[in-house]
Protein backbone atom coordinates (compact mmCIF):
# COMPACT_ATOMS: atom_id res chain seq x y z
CA UNK A 1 0.00 0.00 0.00
CA UNK A 2 1.12 3.49 -1.10
CA UNK A 3 2.16 5.40 2.12
CA UNK A 4 -0.25 8.40 2.71
CA UNK A 5 0.08 10.19 5.86
CA UNK A 6 -3.68 10.24 7.79
CA UNK A 7 -4.72 13.39 9.31
CA UNK A 8 -4.41 13.38 13.33
CA UNK A 9 -7.79 13.56 14.92
CA UNK A 10 -8.36 15.30 18.15
CA UNK A 11 -8.02 13.36 21.28
CA UNK A 12 -8.18 14.06 24.91
CA UNK A 13 -8.81 12.54 28.20
CA UNK A 14 -9.43 13.93 31.48
CA UNK A 15 -8.92 12.42 34.97
CA UNK A 16 -9.69 13.96 37.99
CA UNK A 17 -9.34 12.22 41.34
CA UNK A 18 -7.25 10.73 44.55
CA UNK A 19 -4.01 8.75 43.56
CA UNK A 20 -4.45 5.66 45.25
CA UNK A 21 -1.02 4.27 44.01
CA UNK A 22 2.50 4.84 41.80
CA UNK A 23 4.52 2.54 40.03
CA UNK A 24 6.97 4.60 38.38
CA UNK A 25 10.57 3.37 37.53
CA UNK A 26 13.32 5.17 35.48
CA UNK A 27 14.69 3.27 33.02
CA UNK A 28 17.60 2.83 30.36
CA UNK A 29 16.72 1.80 26.81
CA UNK A 30 18.58 -0.38 24.69
CA UNK A 31 20.67 2.29 23.32
CA UNK A 32 21.39 4.40 26.44
CA UNK A 33 18.60 6.63 26.51
CA UNK A 34 16.65 7.14 29.87
CA UNK A 35 12.95 7.11 30.50
CA UNK A 36 9.99 6.83 32.68
CA UNK A 37 7.68 4.26 32.74
CA UNK A 38 4.78 2.63 35.07
CA UNK A 39 1.82 3.72 36.15
CA UNK A 40 -0.71 5.62 38.42
CA UNK A 41 -4.01 4.34 39.78
CA UNK A 42 -6.55 7.26 40.43
CA UNK A 43 -9.71 6.96 42.42
CA UNK A 44 -12.34 9.23 41.12
CA UNK A 45 -15.60 9.20 42.29
CA UNK A 46 -18.74 9.87 40.52
CA UNK A 47 -21.69 8.69 39.43
CA UNK A 48 -22.04 7.12 43.04
CA UNK A 49 -19.53 5.21 42.50
CA UNK A 50 -15.70 5.10 43.29
CA UNK A 51 -14.02 4.05 39.98
CA UNK A 52 -10.07 2.91 39.77
CA UNK A 53 -8.69 4.80 36.51
CA UNK A 54 -5.33 3.38 35.81
CA UNK A 55 -2.86 5.90 33.59
CA UNK A 56 0.30 4.04 32.02
CA UNK A 57 2.97 6.45 31.81
CA UNK A 58 5.97 6.83 29.23
CA UNK A 59 7.82 9.55 29.32
CA UNK A 60 11.98 9.94 27.66
CA UNK A 61 14.33 11.86 29.56
CA UNK A 62 14.75 14.02 26.80
CA UNK A 63 10.93 15.43 26.81
CA UNK A 64 9.98 18.69 28.38
CA UNK A 65 7.60 17.16 30.31
CA UNK A 66 9.79 14.71 32.31
CA UNK A 67 9.90 16.86 35.56
CA UNK A 68 6.63 16.81 36.03
CA UNK A 69 6.43 13.13 36.03
CA UNK A 70 9.63 13.26 37.94
CA UNK A 71 7.75 15.12 40.46
CA UNK A 72 4.92 12.53 40.85
CA UNK A 73 7.13 10.27 41.12
CA UNK A 74 9.39 11.60 43.68
CA UNK A 75 6.41 14.06 45.83
CA UNK A 76 3.41 12.64 45.25
CA UNK A 77 1.35 11.48 48.18
CA UNK A 78 -0.72 8.04 47.96
CA UNK A 79 -3.65 6.39 49.83
CA UNK A 80 -1.74 3.37 49.75
CA UNK A 81 1.93 5.10 51.02
CA UNK A 82 0.73 8.04 53.09
CA UNK A 83 -3.30 7.09 53.95
CA UNK A 84 -6.33 8.78 52.28
CA UNK A 85 -6.26 12.09 54.49
CA UNK A 86 -2.71 12.68 53.27
CA UNK A 87 -3.05 11.45 49.27
CA UNK A 88 -2.75 13.78 47.11
CA UNK A 89 -5.90 15.03 44.69
CA UNK A 90 -4.53 15.13 41.22
CA UNK A 91 -5.38 16.40 37.42
CA UNK A 92 -4.12 14.02 34.70
CA UNK A 93 -4.57 14.89 31.00
CA UNK A 94 -3.22 12.91 28.00
CA UNK A 95 -5.16 10.46 25.28
CA UNK A 96 -6.83 7.33 24.80
CA UNK A 97 -4.37 4.45 23.21
CA UNK A 98 -4.83 1.02 21.82
CA UNK A 99 -2.79 -1.83 23.25
CA UNK A 100 -2.92 -5.07 21.90
CA UNK A 101 -0.70 -8.56 21.18
CA UNK A 102 -1.34 -12.47 21.16
CA UNK A 103 -0.76 -14.04 24.57
CA UNK A 104 1.20 -16.92 24.58
CA UNK A 105 -2.12 -18.93 23.72
CA UNK A 106 -2.44 -17.18 20.33
CA UNK A 107 -5.17 -15.19 21.41
CA UNK A 108 -5.77 -11.56 20.26
CA UNK A 109 -5.75 -9.50 23.36
CA UNK A 110 -6.77 -5.80 22.77
CA UNK A 111 -7.79 -2.72 25.39
CA UNK A 112 -7.47 0.79 25.24
CA UNK A 113 -5.56 2.58 28.18
CA UNK A 114 -5.48 5.66 29.25
CA UNK A 115 -2.12 7.60 28.32
CA UNK A 116 -1.17 10.46 30.86
CA UNK A 117 1.07 13.25 29.75
CA UNK A 118 0.56 16.19 32.21
CA UNK A 119 0.26 15.97 35.82
CA UNK A 120 -1.11 18.41 38.35
CA UNK A 121 -1.54 18.33 41.87
CA UNK A 122 -4.73 19.87 43.35
CA UNK A 123 -4.75 22.20 46.56
CA UNK A 124 -7.17 21.74 49.03
CA UNK A 125 -9.30 24.84 47.87
CA UNK A 126 -9.65 23.41 44.71
CA UNK A 127 -13.48 22.00 44.37
CA UNK A 128 -13.68 20.73 41.29
CA UNK A 129 -15.42 17.64 41.11
CA UNK A 130 -13.78 13.85 40.26
CA UNK A 131 -14.28 12.94 36.54
CA UNK A 132 -12.68 10.56 34.05
CA UNK A 133 -13.65 12.11 30.74
CA UNK A 134 -12.92 11.93 26.98
CA UNK A 135 -13.19 13.97 24.15
CA UNK A 136 -12.31 12.02 20.97
CA UNK A 137 -12.59 13.10 17.26
CA UNK A 138 -14.16 9.02 16.18
CA UNK A 139 -15.29 7.90 12.42
CA UNK A 140 -17.86 5.70 13.55
CA UNK A 141 -18.27 2.71 11.89
CA UNK A 142 -21.53 1.04 13.26
CA UNK A 143 -23.96 -0.24 16.07
CA UNK A 144 -24.79 -3.50 17.89
CA UNK A 145 -27.61 -4.00 20.18
CA UNK A 146 -26.27 -4.84 23.43
CA UNK A 147 -28.43 -8.71 24.63
CA UNK A 148 -29.10 -9.52 27.74
CA UNK A 149 -31.00 -12.90 28.74
CA UNK A 150 -31.92 -13.09 25.20
CA UNK A 151 -33.78 -9.57 24.92
CA UNK A 152 -32.07 -6.24 23.89
CA UNK A 153 -31.36 -3.81 26.63
CA UNK A 154 -31.59 -0.36 24.73
CA UNK A 155 -27.41 -0.15 24.71
CA UNK A 156 -25.72 -0.29 21.66
CA UNK A 157 -22.29 -1.36 21.31
CA UNK A 158 -20.47 1.28 19.31
CA UNK A 159 -17.90 0.67 16.41
CA UNK A 160 -15.43 3.42 15.61
CA UNK A 161 -11.77 4.84 15.48
CA UNK A 162 -9.25 7.87 16.04
CA UNK A 163 -6.74 8.60 14.26
CA UNK A 164 -3.30 9.80 16.10
CA UNK A 165 0.37 10.95 15.41
CA UNK A 166 2.18 8.73 12.74
CA UNK A 167 -0.77 7.22 11.12
CA UNK A 168 -1.60 5.29 14.37
CA UNK A 169 -5.41 3.93 14.04
CA UNK A 170 -6.52 3.48 17.52
CA UNK A 171 -9.84 1.37 17.62
CA UNK A 172 -12.31 1.81 20.57
CA UNK A 173 -13.26 -0.79 22.23
CA UNK A 174 -15.77 -1.83 24.43
CA UNK A 175 -17.57 1.38 23.64
CA UNK A 176 -21.18 1.84 24.08
CA UNK A 177 -23.95 4.03 24.03
CA UNK A 178 -26.77 4.02 26.61
CA UNK A 179 -30.36 3.63 25.76
CA UNK A 180 -31.63 7.21 26.60
CA UNK A 181 -28.97 8.71 23.79
CA UNK A 182 -28.60 5.40 21.28
CA UNK A 183 -31.88 6.29 19.13
CA UNK A 184 -30.69 10.17 19.23
CA UNK A 185 -27.21 9.34 18.31
CA UNK A 186 -27.27 6.63 15.59
CA UNK A 187 -29.89 9.16 13.94
CA UNK A 188 -27.28 11.63 13.97
CA UNK A 189 -24.24 9.47 13.03
CA UNK A 190 -24.85 7.47 10.06
CA UNK A 191 -21.86 4.75 9.46
CA UNK A 192 -19.32 6.76 7.97
CA UNK A 193 -19.76 9.82 10.01
CA UNK A 194 -16.60 11.96 11.79
CA UNK A 195 -17.39 13.71 14.59
CA UNK A 196 -16.44 14.92 18.12
CA UNK A 197 -17.65 12.73 20.81
CA UNK A 198 -17.66 12.78 24.71
CA UNK A 199 -17.27 9.82 26.52
CA UNK A 200 -17.51 8.78 30.02
CA UNK A 201 -14.21 6.04 31.42
CA UNK A 202 -16.60 3.76 33.50
CA UNK A 203 -14.40 1.15 36.04
CA UNK A 204 -15.71 0.03 39.07
CA UNK A 205 -17.29 -2.70 40.99
CA UNK A 206 -21.15 -3.02 41.65
CA UNK A 207 -21.55 -3.96 45.30
CA UNK A 208 -24.97 -4.85 46.52
CA UNK A 209 -26.76 -5.70 50.00
CA UNK A 210 -26.60 -9.12 50.97
CA UNK A 211 -30.59 -10.09 51.50
CA UNK A 212 -30.90 -12.43 54.56
CA UNK A 213 -33.96 -14.45 55.67
CA UNK A 214 -35.74 -13.18 58.66
CA UNK A 215 -35.21 -15.60 61.53
CA UNK A 216 -36.36 -15.46 64.93
CA UNK A 217 -33.19 -15.02 67.75
CA UNK A 218 -32.63 -17.46 69.91
CA UNK A 219 -29.18 -16.56 71.22
CA UNK A 220 -28.48 -13.77 73.56
CA UNK A 221 -27.80 -9.78 73.85
CA UNK A 222 -28.14 -7.35 71.07
CA UNK A 223 -29.24 -8.22 67.71
CA UNK A 224 -28.17 -5.43 65.91
CA UNK A 225 -25.96 -6.96 62.71
CA UNK A 226 -23.44 -6.02 60.28
CA UNK A 227 -25.19 -5.78 57.16
CA UNK A 228 -23.65 -7.76 54.77
CA UNK A 229 -22.19 -6.94 51.40
CA UNK A 230 -20.87 -8.55 48.04
CA UNK A 231 -19.47 -7.66 45.09
CA UNK A 232 -22.05 -8.52 42.13
CA UNK A 233 -21.03 -6.91 38.89
CA UNK A 234 -17.71 -5.01 37.28
CA UNK A 235 -18.70 -2.20 34.90
CA UNK A 236 -15.63 -1.49 32.60
CA UNK A 237 -16.47 0.56 29.28
CA UNK A 238 -16.01 3.75 27.70
CA UNK A 239 -19.43 5.24 27.43
CA UNK A 240 -20.78 7.87 24.44
CA UNK A 241 -22.50 10.68 26.93
CA UNK A 242 -22.74 13.08 24.05
CA UNK A 243 -21.24 14.73 20.81
CA UNK A 244 -21.40 17.02 18.32
CA UNK A 245 -22.72 17.99 15.05
CA UNK A 246 -21.00 15.68 12.05
CA UNK A 247 -18.10 17.36 10.72
CA UNK A 248 -18.61 18.13 6.82
CA UNK A 249 -16.64 19.32 4.12
CA UNK A 250 -12.83 19.15 4.61
CA UNK A 251 -13.19 18.16 8.65
CA UNK A 252 -14.92 15.43 7.78
CA UNK A 253 -12.60 11.71 6.95
CA UNK A 254 -14.10 10.58 3.46
CA UNK A 255 -14.24 7.29 2.40
CA UNK A 256 -10.31 7.42 1.23
CA UNK A 257 -9.49 8.21 3.96
CA UNK A 258 -11.05 5.34 5.91
CA UNK A 259 -10.27 2.70 3.49
CA UNK A 260 -6.55 4.14 3.92
CA UNK A 261 -7.11 3.89 8.16
CA UNK A 262 -8.76 0.11 7.71
CA UNK A 263 -5.53 -0.78 5.94
CA UNK A 264 -3.42 1.05 7.92
CA UNK A 265 -5.03 -1.30 10.74
CA UNK A 266 -4.79 -4.68 8.85
CA UNK A 267 -1.41 -4.56 8.07
CA UNK A 268 -0.83 -3.35 12.11
CA UNK A 269 -2.42 -6.68 12.97
CA UNK A 270 -0.70 -8.81 10.14
CA UNK A 271 2.94 -7.32 11.90
CA UNK A 272 1.76 -8.34 15.58
CA UNK A 273 4.60 -10.98 16.94
CA UNK A 274 3.24 -13.84 19.46
CA UNK A 275 5.16 -13.69 22.82
CA UNK A 276 7.31 -16.93 23.68
CA UNK A 277 5.85 -17.47 26.84
CA UNK A 278 2.36 -15.66 28.63
CA UNK A 279 2.10 -12.14 30.37
CA UNK A 280 -0.55 -11.45 32.44
CA UNK A 281 -3.39 -9.82 29.96
CA UNK A 282 -5.15 -7.02 31.52
CA UNK A 283 -5.99 -3.29 30.37
CA UNK A 284 -9.10 -1.58 28.99
CA UNK A 285 -11.10 -3.09 26.60
CA UNK A 286 -10.07 -6.65 26.15
CA UNK A 287 -13.09 -9.51 26.28
CA UNK A 288 -12.08 -10.51 29.60
CA UNK A 289 -11.81 -14.01 28.98
CA UNK A 290 -7.61 -14.25 28.80
CA UNK A 291 -7.77 -12.92 32.54
CA UNK A 292 -5.87 -14.83 35.41
CA UNK A 293 -8.34 -15.81 37.66
CA UNK A 294 -8.38 -13.80 41.07
CA UNK A 295 -9.58 -14.24 44.75
CA UNK A 296 -13.41 -13.21 43.85
CA UNK A 297 -16.28 -14.35 46.06
CA UNK A 298 -18.29 -17.14 45.62
CA UNK A 299 -19.87 -18.12 42.22
CA UNK A 300 -17.93 -14.81 40.93
CA UNK A 301 -16.56 -14.56 37.54
CA UNK A 302 -13.33 -13.25 36.91
CA UNK A 303 -13.39 -9.26 36.13
CA UNK A 304 -12.84 -7.61 33.32
CA UNK A 305 -9.59 -6.11 34.39
CA UNK A 306 -9.35 -4.96 30.76
CA UNK A 307 -8.71 -0.98 31.17
CA UNK A 308 -6.14 0.87 32.00
CA UNK A 309 -5.91 0.41 35.09
CA UNK A 310 -4.27 -2.89 35.59
CA UNK A 311 -0.63 -4.22 35.03
CA UNK A 312 -0.69 -4.88 31.56
CA UNK A 313 2.05 -6.04 28.96
CA UNK A 314 3.86 -2.72 28.41
CA UNK A 315 4.71 -2.29 24.73
CA UNK A 316 6.61 0.45 25.19
CA UNK A 317 9.32 -0.96 27.64
CA UNK A 318 12.56 -1.15 26.45
CA UNK A 319 12.42 0.96 23.02
CA UNK A 320 15.16 0.19 20.90
CA UNK A 321 15.67 3.67 20.48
Amino acid sequence: MENKELRQLQNNVQVIGTLKSKDLEVKTSKKGNKYMSGNLVVLSKFDNHVQEIKISVFMMESSKLFKGIETVKNEYKTIEDNGADAADRIEVNGELTLNEYYNAQGNLVQFNQVKGIFFNRLDETNDRPDKAIATIDTVVQGFEPVIKNDLPTGEYKVKGFTVGWGNEVIELKNTIVGAELAEAFMDLYPVGSTGQLNFKINNYAVVDEVKESNQVSHGFGSTEKAEARQVTNYVNNIEVIGGEIPYFGDKAYTEEEIETALQIRKLKLQELSQPAEDTPPSGFGSNGNDLPPRSLPTGMEPPQDDNPFSDAPNTDDMPDF
